[in-house]
């Protein structure tokens, strides 16, 4: 059977299994019973955060439909479907419980968890043992929750002014000045061998500086903004940020299990960084409930911002932004594929969506094509359906993600 043949149910069955999967086995690789005994409460936490999503979409949705912040589906143009409003900034929802869920987890970050499950089982009686948290992941967690925070609030107002595009190139810029401000790790990075062997006299640790901090600057815009181009398509938004996050949220229990040789100060940034990416993947598949084809709700700018924030902090606080990028291969490909549209180059439509065809309900890409990945991959492929368009996008955003694994762990040694 043809994944667009499965219902709209099943679809998100499997997506959630193979997203939730890998992970959840990960954690059993892990040997220290401490961090899997967070990593399980921080997944618990993660699992009200899905339902806490599921409940809140459809109040959010209510209340922007009611204030006019809705939009047509331009996919579906032609038919009653394309007719209806469709409530917009909805990743208002996701958004404002993800930074629930963090900080809930960074509450029970305090406690040793066995003594919290035996005060629970024991009707609340005796006293709580806590274990002092380092000044480190307070840091880490504050300042990931306000630069989030920020950009969830930037995200929320492009929806509601409708910001233009260069400005809203440098809005995460102003995100991420509160994580600038609150960084304390390093700013070099390790010579890759091969450069080594060249007999360059080159340093095996380079200190950058600055201009570190810049690159952090420049991830932070890269990926808040090409989670927002690579859309138009229902489902498509949050599907590649659905199956980013659990890539990443992979890599990072792999890690912490100290698989690829991972020192134990690498593992704490990976360890940080699988407790942004569960509640990101819990709260970005209750939204795609709602979001997957036929999408009842849009996810706005609100969402693409958060979530490409989210992405990008936990590359930087775990300390992984080379692997990171390598997850993120489609949306490189499509943010450098844009390039000629976004500085108008070529003309630069406001929607560079494919055409919908009512008769047959396919998609087919303009007689002169945007430069996106979406429309490539009509012209490579041929017409389809929207649902069909979504899936084929996802399964190369996948690819990329095991192409990604597969180089991290055959370079391991090699590389650096």
């Amino acid at each position: 059977m043809k994944p667009t043949q499965m219902s709209r149910t099943a679809q998100l069955a499997v997506l959630g299994l193979v997203g939730f999967g890998l992970p959840a086995w990960a954690c059993t690789q892990i040997p220290d019973a401490r961090v899997q005994q967070l990593i399980v409460a921080c997944a618990l936490v993660s699992v009200l955060g899905f339902f806490g999503t599921v409940y809140l979409v459809p109040k959010v949705a209510s209340k922007t439909q009611a204030r006019g912040i809705c939009g047509k589906d331009l996919n579906k143009k032609g038919t009653p479907e394309g007719d209806r409003p469709v409530p917009e900034a909805v990743g208002l929802a996701p958004g404002c419980v993800f930074l629930l869920c963090v900080i809930s987890f960074q509450l029970l970050h305090y406690y040793d968890i066995s003594s919290l499950v035996s005060f629970v089982r024991s009707g609340f009686q005796g006293a709580l043992r806590t274990e002092p948290i380092a000044d480190a992941w307070l840091v880490d967690y504050n300042a990931a929750l306000a630069t989030i925070g920020f950009m969830l609030f930037l995200g929320f107002t492009d929806d509601v002014l409708d910001i233009r595009w260069r400005v809203k190139l440098i809005l995460p810029l102003f995100a991420a000045l509160p994580l600038l401000a609150a960084y304390s790790g390093g700013t070099g990075v390790a010579v890759p061998k091969p450069l080594l062997s060249l007999g360059l006299g080159l340093p095996a640790y380079l200190e950058l500086g600055v201009l570190y901090k810049a690159f952090m600057v420049l991830l932070t815009i890269f990926c808040t903004n090409s989670i927002n181009i690579l859309a138009g398509v229902n489902g498509l938004e949050a599907g590649q940020t659905f199956i980013v996050a659990c890539a990443v949220l992979l890599h990072n229990l792999l890690a912490v299990a100290g698989w690829a040789g991972a020192t134990p100060a690498v593992r704490d940034g990976h360890l940080f960084s699988s407790y942004l990416m569960m509640p990101l993947a819990a709260t970005t598949f209750g939204l795609l409930v709602f979001n997957w084809y036929p999408s009842r709700v849009f996810v706005g700018d609100t969402f693409t911002y958060f979530a490409g924030m989210t992405i990008a902090v936990a590359g930087i606080l775990g300390h992984f932004s080379e692997t990171l990028l390598l997850f993120l291969l489609p949306q490189v490909f499509n943010f450098v594929y844009s390039l000629p549209q976004l500085f108008k180059i070529v003309p630069c439509p406001r929607h560079r969506l494919p055409v919908f065809d009512p008769a047959t309900g396919l998609l087919r890409p303009k007689d002169a094509p945007d430069w996106n990945l979406v429309n490539l991959t009509l012209q490579l492929f041929g017409r389809c359906g929207e649902n069909a368009l979504c899936i084929r996008v996802l399964m190369f955003q996948v690819l990329s993600c095991g192409l990604a694994f597969g180089l991290r762990y055959v370079l391991q040694g090699i590389y650096k």
